[in-house]
């Protein structure tokens, strides 16, 4: 698709968000139509595919073609039931965007949207589910994740600005998160005493919690394992005549090495960090 037909498409699709705003309905609307006759022609076309991994291959083929009509819509927020927005959700995390899939996630949230007629889960339930089931997969492999779309998920699912109605799920099923985001901080940990101590108590924390959701969620073992850790290096910043080398990674992921040692600690024992991730020397 050329730059001129996205924008034109985009340009459509914030006009007909607009009417729908207006009128409370995206139906009857050029730009939704089009879309939805595009989204049942696509769905046929998956039907006649059996493989699960070539549906997914396919959808990634197929998702940009709705991203300027996706844009549109996000731009204005109607806020009114869209068949295409849901459908798009879920191809966005089949096919692993999950920038774009939170994107969508946080306007189906915000404004009540449903999910297809298929799927008995609710919206913030599925959002949750999918996305920490697939992270955890990737936990046992090799292949590098990135924390912060699972840090964006837990921040969407425990926004107190949205009702607590539309953030409801069973607590098994956030028990995930918390133990995707306790393994992913865990990956972080990498023998620098003073980065260890902040990874090993996030991930203590959040496998804590993970526990306390589900016992059976699996990351007694890690938990156990990061507190003994935290344990361990508390003693090493708590000691104010310390004056051990400290290396941290700055924001362009260089190394600096503070003047000072002896820094400053939260409650828990982990360093007060500042707004440029420095660390506080315990002199201020």
């Amino acid at each position: 698709m050329n730059l001129a037909r996205k924008h034109y498409q985009q340009h459509q699709a914030k006009s007909a968000a607009e009417s729908a705003a207006e009128f409370g309905t995206m139906q009857n609307t050029n730009a939704y139509e089009q879309q939805l006759m595009q989204l049942n022609s696509d769905k046929n076309r998956l039907k006649n595919i059996q493989s699960k991994q070539n549906k997914v291959e396919l959808k990634r083929q197929l998702l940009p073609n709705y991203k300027p009509y996706l844009h549109g819509i996000l731009e204005v927020k109607p806020g009114v039931q869209d068949a295409v927005v849901t459908e798009m959700l879920v191809w966005s995390i089949d096919v692993g965007e999950y920038d774009f899939a939170l994107d969508l996630a946080e306007y189906v949230l915000e404004h009540g949207l449903k999910l297809p007629d298929r799927f008995e889960r609710s919206e913030a339930c599925f959002i949750t589910e999918d996305i920490a089931d697939e992270f955890l997969k990737v936990l046992k492999t090799d292949v590098s994740i990135d924390i912060t779309v699972l840090e964006r998920l837990e921040s969407l699912i425990t926004d107190e600005s949205l009702d607590k109605s539309k953030r409801d799920m069973p607590d098994e099923v956030k028990a995930k998160l918390y133990l995707a985001l306790g393994k992913a901080e865990m990956r972080l940990i990498t023998g620098e005493q003073l980065v260890d101590l902040v990874h090993a108590t996030r991930a203590r924390d959040f496998l804590e919690q993970a526990c306390k959701l589900d016992d059976k969620c699996g990351g007694r073992t890690d938990l156990n394992k990061m507190t003994k850790l935290v344990t361990k290096l508390q003693p090493v910043f708590a000691k104010s005549d310390e004056n051990l080398p400290i290396q941290i990674l700055n924001p362009e992921g260089t190394t600096e090495q503070p003047e000072a040692t002896n820094v400053l600690l939260n409650q828990n024992g982990t360093p007060v960090v500042d707004d440029h991730g420095s660390m506080v020397p315990a002199s201020e």
